[in-house]
């Protein structure tokens, strides 16, 4: 019995630590945010033509959204867009704790993927692309599909 045991411990800790933790399936559809040098143009054709994540047209019947800041303009733009949790909407900006007070500006390369509805970010990478050429963004697209691809544990 306490064999058993010790076996589903290091198992659970093996895929919490390791490479095996995944993100959850039940994020299918996903929302781009306009992104710096038409980013979000090159991600919507990766993801889609990967079948990483549907892409779709109406923030409010996404999963998730992607974005490149978590800005203040983020977070109004998603206070409108999507219900507050239940249990009311934290006051001030959300973000705002991940920084001593201050909100979090938007990082050139960084994307993240959020859970509107919880408020929460999923994933996210850092890839900034050398230049602005269609060819390097959508290189750049293709690199953060892949990571996303991974993330999600569809090899």
């Amino acid at each position: 019995m306490k064999t058993h045991v010790i076996i589903a411990v290091a198992v659970f800790c093996s895929l919490m630590l390791g490479d095996q933790f995944h993100l959850s399936p039940r994020f299918r559809t996903v929302y781009i945010l306009s992104m710096s040098n038409s980013l979000d143009q090159h991600l919507a054709s990766r993801l889609t033509s990967s079948h990483v994540l549907w892409v779709v047209l109406e923030p409010t019947s996404a999963d998730a959204v992607l974005t490149d800041s978590l800005d203040e303009d983020f977070w109004t733009w998603l206070t409108r867009t999507y219900s507050p949790p239940t249990g009311g909407a934290p006051s001030g900006n959300p973000g705002s704790a991940l920084r001593g007070g201050e909100p979090m500006v938007k990082h050139r390369g960084t994307v993240f993927l959020v859970d509107p509805r919880k408020r929460l970010v999923l994933w996210s990478a850092y890839e900034l692309p050398k230049n602005g050429s269609p060819s390097e963004l959508d290189r750049s697209a293709s690199r953060i599909t892949n990571q996303l691809r991974v993330a999600f544990g569809k090899q």
